[in-house]
């Protein structure tokens, strides 16, 4: 099973994602529209319509998560490949 990791981009602050991205690259090897060597995880970068109050938002499969760090976004995929 493919776990798509994806980015929320919409009004998210440039440092921000680049610090979620370096997690995501760090963790798995992966920048957007890449798939893990595993075949395990997909990340892509999408635009959800508006800015979200409670970014930075990150959807892993279909949960949907608010105000992810970097830290958090790696226990989230740690998470999963268990």
């Amino acid at each position: 099973m493919v776990h798509r990791i994806e980015l929320c981009t919409d009004g998210l602050d440039a440092s921000v994602r680049e610090d979620l991205l370096e997690a995501v690259w760090n963790e798995l090897r992966i920048s957007p529209g890449m798939v893990s060597a595993d075949g395990n995880f997909e990340l892509t970068l999408s635009r959800c319509g508006e800015p979200h109050e409670d970014a930075p938002v990150v959807r892993v499969g279909e949960a949907l998560f608010t105000r992810v760090t970097p830290e958090r976004l790696v226990d989230l995929i740690r998470r999963r490949r268990r």
